[in-house]
């Protein structure tokens, strides 16, 4: 046996990098194409069918309106979808517009006060994904590690400025 096939340290720290970084890749792009896994699988949320239809729905597509009666979860599905996608695209910005501060405020709330609580190791997991939040009166941001954001803003002049990936509009 000869001792040139052997690898050295080095390379075999790279190959086995090198298949660590194929594997997050292929389970990134299956978590992508199934958001309502996802929500199941690493953040321990477990949905409805209607509610896991909308939520492909709205990662899929560009636009997308949900119009629906009182009660039936439209700020908890929408910080549920702010939450994955923020965690499955790096370096996603969102803006939750509203004509009321508190309103736009409800979204961020519904992540630190319900998520980041309430679904046991996946808060923990979600916990580990941001790394700065606030929710105030003047300022309502929620930071990622991976370089991600949600903001709130006024639905005035005053938000013109604001720029995102993603624009939430709260219409009452």
């Amino acid at each position: 046996m000869s001792l040139n096939n052997k690898k050295s340290e080095k390379q075999l720290a790279n190959e086995k990098s090198n298949r660590i970084m194929e594997g997050i890749a292929i389970w990134a792009s299956f978590y992508r194409h199934n958001p309502q896994r996802f929500a199941k699988d690493y953040l321990n949320i477990n949905l409805k069918l209607f509610q896991k239809i909308l939520l492909y729905a709205m990662m899929l597509n560009n636009y997308f309106m949900y119009i629906a009666a009182r009660g039936q979860g439209k700020t908890y599905l929408t910080a549920l979808f702010c939450v994955i996608r923020c965690i499955l695209f790096p370096k996603t910005k969102i803006c939750v517009a509203s004509a009321t501060r508190p309103q736009a405020n409800e979204v961020l709330s519904k992540i630190t006060d319900d998520f980041m609580k309430n679904y046991g190791w996946g808060s923990e997991n979600l916990k580990r994904e941001i790394s700065y939040f606030t929710v105030g009166a003047n300022k309502a941001v929620i930071e990622f590690h991976n370089g991600s954001w949600i903001k709130v803003v006024t639905a005035a002049d005053s938000g013109r400025g604001s720029r995102a990936n993603i624009l939430i509009n709260q219409i009452v």
